[in-house]
């Protein structure tokens, strides 16, 4: 079997990794808006704003699926088109972490929305909590989009960026705990309250995963600086 000289091997890799970031940083877009539209989607379920809610989940379901497209043809490409690239599995592992944000987008919406058909809107003290910790979520998820978007030209930068998407999902981690808390003193309905710690655990695992997608990059970002 004829190999190619190293200098080629090297041109061929580079371009497999640039066509990977432009493609992860599409998806890394969608996912973003798929959480934006989760923010909007919680302040029409507080409102009770059946029709909008059920005009976001329609949009988060959408997104899911383009950014789900991406995440394929990343990964085609990759198996298909570069099979012994050094950096295959790492992309792999980032992009499929991302990914599974906007699913839990979807999930989370479908489940508010089920909730605002059969009037089970929490009280204010709860509600406001869920508002702003899925804002706090996004937070975190923009501190993660910086850090992606620093990997092509700033390997150095996406390592420091991660460190804020640590405290940004701290906070959200603080939050969970103090609001779980105070769901489980105010509200007396048991199914209720069961279905809103659901939600806080749902918002927080989302933000587990934000945490680990950074981690992933990191390691991305150190081969490029090694």
């Amino acid at each position: 079997m004829l190999s190619l000289p190293a200098e080629d091997m090297r041109e061929i890799e580079n371009g497999v990794y640039r066509r990977s970031i432009d493609l992860l940083s599409e998806h890394v877009r969608k996912v973003q808006d798929s959480v934006r539209v989760l923010v909007n989607a919680f302040d029409n379920f507080l409102s009770s704003k059946t029709a909008d809610l059920n005009s976001d989940y329609q949009k988060i379901s959408v997104l899911e699926e383009e950014a789900d497209e991406i995440k394929r043809e990343l990964i085609e490409q990759l198996t298909k088109v570069a099979p012994t690239f050094l950096y295959r599995e790492d992309f792999i592992r980032l992009v499929t972490k991302v990914d599974e944000i906007a699913e839990l987008a979807q999930s989370i919406s479908r489940q508010i929305l089920r909730l605002a058909e059969n009037k089970w809107v929490p009280k204010a003290s709860v509600g406001d909590g869920l508002k702003s910790m899925s804002a706090e979520a996004l937070t975190t998820f923009e501190r993660l989009r910086d850090a992606i978007m620093a990997l092509s030209m700033n390997p150095m930068r996406a390592i420091q960026l991660v460190g804020k998407v640590h405290e940004a999902e701290s906070k959200v981690d603080n939050m969970y705990h103090d609001l779980d808390f105070k769901a489980l003193m105010e509200v007396k309905k048991i199914e209720r309250l069961l279905v809103y710690r659901d939600l806080l655990g749902l918002l927080e695992h989302m933000t587990d995963l934000m945490e680990d997608a950074s981690d992933d990059l990191r390691v991305l970002a150190l081969h490029r600086v090694a």
